[in-house]
């Protein structure tokens, strides 16, 4: 929104005649914007900042005293106001960068209060500093050029960064003021900024005066401000991990376009104006636009998609020329479009209305008049690039579109290591190890899901220490392993939140036998994560799929549980049926989502459960709908865009009814025999499922039965245990143990449902098939 244009009444209430004189002749505003300064000028000192000398008067402030400056409505920082020109505008307001903005997070084009300071910060007693580079600074040796550099800032506040400083060796730091002690401290939280401002206004970093031979330093290799004092911390490149490719792209885009724009000009084509970034939700899109922000030395104005939108005819396509006409004003500048997929949404929607579609017919004109508008710069930021009208992506609007994607293990690593380097190395006991396989586990966490998987963890230590009496001292409190392995159980990857399913918890050992089967099931999908550089090398794909089938009853879905469970991999499961929607279109539209969750995430696995209604044989009786949703599957699995790192998990008991095309190589590469258990396996279940029968201290004995349940399949093993520990309760409520009679019971209800007809035809399609077991 353009600033404010009408007086305060500050302003028109001058204290003199003199002054009254003065401010009649121009309009005083009641907010400014900050401007940069030229270093050249001579008021270039890190906490100067340079107003319009009518702006003064009317704001009782004399040139060269203290000051107030801060965002709209919030806490401010102090600085020295020096009167500039006559001749600039009264609304500008300039100011150098490196200290005040370091404190009040201040960006070029914010609008700024500035406000008169009533009493004199005190007397700095001593001052740490550090440097950004984390280089410790020999006081014997450079004592006198940190003292210069504090001496011609004069006002000290913890968190201000002091730029380029030059120290005896040579070298150029960055310095920062960690921590400030005076004799004065408890005033400096409640020192008023009028004497008609509420009392207790504070200020983002209480401000100290320096003072020539009685302030004492101390220097450590520190980087950040105290946490006492609560400061937020700019935003900038190295608090961003895992985006360093994305980030090198974003830096060359603004250097080029804002600050050398004759080196396009000289082989007469333009410079690209528009930056598109997508991706999934919590990947780093608006803080990559936060960065760009905080480290451009540039006019910044941020477009928060609705938030310009006016009910009122035209008022909505005027805030946007006015934003655009400020860049231009102000240049160089960079305009932050939010999610501008609300602003611009596709007009060839049906939804979309008469006011959406002259929105973007404004912005689609506005963004056109960029290449003959000298340095400006337009980033857009949306997670669904597919609903912004195409006319805004094309070369000479959004020239360029970055793909934030889901990290993968190198990402995430680097994201790990940068939330856990803001934590003192004694809060928590992970190695160097351990944080590679946080990394490693939490496949298809976004930035944000890693963030809060922090947090989480934080709060698990903060608890474990609460319930233990014995922690007294805060600081026996660290963050171990298990508390983020238990962070883990609650913070679920983005990507997969909404098609995430509470699997129960099955294990290998809970599938009686089957040996054969689990190895299989481990072959083909741990050996491509941990031999993934082999199978690169020796140009082997990895399988795409197995086909599990078998009789029911034979543990087929418990098998995918106890992928599910063991694996640790992001596991999708689809039933069938439930793909079919009434409405053309949208099965097939199920299954593509399906594939691209599973690709984001990879890896990661799909079990399709009675795969053969989704994929019945085109040559039989199926129906359009069914073809469609099987071509669908088939170019999902292998078509013409790849697959990687997602395995295909299916199950059936009717292999026949499935097209063959699914079932060749490439596809549906294993196709494994689930049978009945064999005596081994059935001993197994009974065991499982007896745990807390107390069938050792009674006359039961599970090797007969299970010679006894031959030809049973594992379902009809395990309900035989079922039905004696039912007839048990019948027989006493207050039952404590199951004994032989039950189970005798149980067995003369138990029919078998495997017949040999069943077990020839699953040797028949296995013959078939002609694909190994």
């Amino acid at each position: 929104m353009a600033p404010k244009s009408s007086s305060s009444k500050k302003a028109s209430s001058p204290s003199s005649g003199a002054q009254s004189t003065k401010t009649a002749k121009v309009k005083l505003p009641t907010e400014y914007i900050a401007r940069p300064l030229n270093i050249n000028n001579d008021y270039a000192k890190a906490c100067n900042i340079i107003i319009h000398p009518d702006v003064l008067k009317a704001n009782e402030i004399s040139s060269g005293s203290m000051c107030v400056v801060s965002k709209l409505g919030a806490n401010g920082v102090v600085a020295i106001a020096k009167a500039g020109d006559e001749k600039s505008h009264p609304i500008d307001v300039f100011m150098l960068s490196s200290a005040l903005r370091s404190i009040g997070n201040i960006l070029l084009g914010d609008r700024l209060e500035v406000r008169k300071i009533s009493s004199q910060p005190p007397y700095a007693s001593s001052v740490t500093i550090g440097t950004l580079q984390g280089k410790e600074i020999t006081e014997t040796v450079d004592r006198n050029f940190v003292e210069k550099a504090l001496k011609d800032c004069g006002i000290i506040c913890p968190g201000m960064v002091l730029e380029k400083i030059n120290i005896s060796n040579g070298d150029i730091l960055d310095i920062v003021i960690i921590a400030i002690d005076s004799d004065s401290m408890p005033t400096l939280g409640n020192m008023s900024l009028q004497d008609n401002e509420p009392s207790g206004s504070v200020f983002l970093s209480p401000p100290v005066l320096y003072k020539n031979g009685s302030t004492v330093f101390k220097f450590t290799n520190e980087r950040h401000a105290s946490s006492k004092y609560d400061i937020p911390a700019p935003l900038t490149y190295e608090f961003v991990g895992g985006l360093s490719k994305e980030i090198e792209i974003l830096k060359n885009t603004i250097d080029l376009p804002l600050y050398q724009p004759t080196l396009f000009s000289d082989f007469g084509v333009t410079p690209p104006r528009g930056i598109l970034l997508h991706g999934p939700p919590g990947t780093g899109k608006t803080m990559l636009l936060r960065c760009v922000a905080n480290t451009a030395n540039a006019h910044i104005l941020t477009i928060s998609g609705p938030s310009i939108v006016s009910k009122y005819l035209g008022e909505t396509e005027a805030a946007l020329r006015n934003i655009f006409n400020e860049a231009i004003k102000y240049q160089p500048s960079i305009i932050f479009i939010d999610e501008v997929d609300s602003l611009a949404p596709n007009r060839a929607n049906d939804d979309s209305g008469e006011v959406e579609s002259r929105v973007v017919a404004t912005l689609l004109t506005l963004m056109d008049g960029m290449s003959t508008n000298g340095r400006l710069v337009v980033f857009g930021a949306t997670n669904r690039p597919n609903s912004v009208d195409p006319a805004l992506r094309r070369p000479g609007r959004f020239d360029q579109e970055i793909e934030i994607g889901i990290p993968d293990v190198e990402a995430r690593l680097d994201i790990l290591q940068k939330q856990f380097s803001k934590m003192s190395p004694e809060r928590y006991t992970l190695t160097e190890d351990d944080i590679k396989t946080i990394a490693s586990k939490t496949h298809g966490y976004v930035g944000a899901d890693i963030t809060a998987l922090c947090r989480e963890s934080v709060m698990r230590t903060i608890q474990r220490g609460l319930k233990d009496d014995t922690i007294v001292d805060k600081t026996l409190l660290k963050v171990t392993m298990s508390d983020v392995e238990n962070a883990m159980l609650e913070i679920r990857p983005s990507a997969m939140r909404e098609i995430f399913l509470e699997m129960p918890k099955v294990y290998w050992s809970d599938i009686g036998g089957q040996e054969d089967l689990k190895r299989k099931m481990k072959e083909m999908i741990q050996l491509p994560l941990e031999a993934g550089e082999t199978f690169s090398r020796l140009g082997v794909s990895a399988p795409k799929g197995v086909l599990l089938y078998g009789p029911p009853g034979c543990s087929k879905t418990l098998t995918a549980k106890a992928l599910a469970t063991e694996s640790g991999i992001n596991f999708l499961a689809v039933k069938g049926p439930e793909i079919f929607n009434k409405y053309v279109g949208e099965s097939e539209r199920a299954i593509r989502e399906i594939f691209r969750k599973a690709r984001s995430a990879s890896p990661s696995i799909i079990f399709i459960d009675e795969i053969d209604a989704l994929s019945p044989d085109r040559d039989g009786d199926s129906t359009s709908a069914a073809n469609h949703v099987l071509t669908s599957l088939l170019n999902e699995i292998d078509g013409v865009e790849e697959l990687h790192g997602v395995v295909i998990v299916s199950a059936t008991n009717r292999p026949d009814s499935i097209d063959p095309a699914l079932l060749r190589p490439g596809r549906l590469d294993r196709h494994i025999y689930v049978g009945p258990p064999d005596f081994d396996a059935r001993l197994q279940i009974l065991k499982n499922c007896t745990k807390k029968f107390k069938v050792m201290d009674t006359s039961v004995d599970l090797e007969d039965l299970a010679r006894r349940t031959d030809g049973c399949s594992g379902a009809e093993v395990v309900l035989l245990c079922q039905e004696a520990g039912l007839a048990a309760i019948m027989e006493n409520l207050q039952a404590d143990r199951v004994e032989s009679r039950h189970f005798e019971n149980a067995l003369k209800d138990i029919s078998k449902g495997i017949t040999p007809e069943m077990l020839e035809y699953y040797e028949s399609f296995a013959s078939r098939s002609g694909i190994a077991q």
